[in-house]
């Protein structure tokens, strides 16, 4: 008996946190609507949408709705890192973006001087931008954990529904 409360235990703690990382992931994506949304619509509506649902999606990993919710969790959620790291794997191996040139600035290499700040006009140290692993958001950390959690939930949920059927 009292092993079977302790499995419903960690079961309950594995959902709680998978669910507490996709939470967070989706807060920080929607923090990243303001500025995203003036600079580009489109992504700007991606970090809105993909917010939403990930906020959403505690709901069906704590109350464990089923084998397709866990299906399109976990798939969604690596379909939206897959979307990050293919527009960001020049950032990961260390070579120059192709391609990106901010909004107004002129063409060719016309700087008068060394970069100041963000584009929101923030400042930041000066010094390369980082560069493979330090240069992956937080974001992205929370969902892979979210991935990896929720996928070891959804197996520890199938596991324990066959042993249920069998006795």
């Amino acid at each position: 008996m009292s092993s079977t409360i302790q499995i419903d235990k960690k079961t309950w703690l594995l959902a709680f946190t998978a669910a507490g990382t996709t939470v967070i992931a989706g807060i920080l994506h929607l923090q990243l609507v303001p500025m995203s949304i003036s600079h580009d619509i489109g992504e700007g509506i991606l970090f809105l949408v993909g917010g939403v649902l990930q906020i959403f999606w505690a709901v069906p990993v704590i109350k464990q709705w089923g084998r397709i919710w866990q299906i399109i969790g976990i798939v969604g959620t690596i379909v939206f890192t897959i979307l990050w790291f293919s527009t960001h794997t020049h950032s990961l191996l260390g070579s120059a973006p192709s391609g990106h040139m901010p909004a107004g600035a002129p063409p060719g290499n016309m700087s008068q001087g060394p970069p100041q700040g963000n584009i929101t006009g923030g400042h930041f140290p000066r010094g390369p931008p980082p560069r493979g692993i330090a240069s992956i958001p937080q974001i992205e950390f929370f969902q892979i954990a979210f991935i990896v959690l929720y996928t070891i939930l959804s197996k520890r949920i199938s596991t324990r529904q066959k042993d249920t059927l069998e006795n």
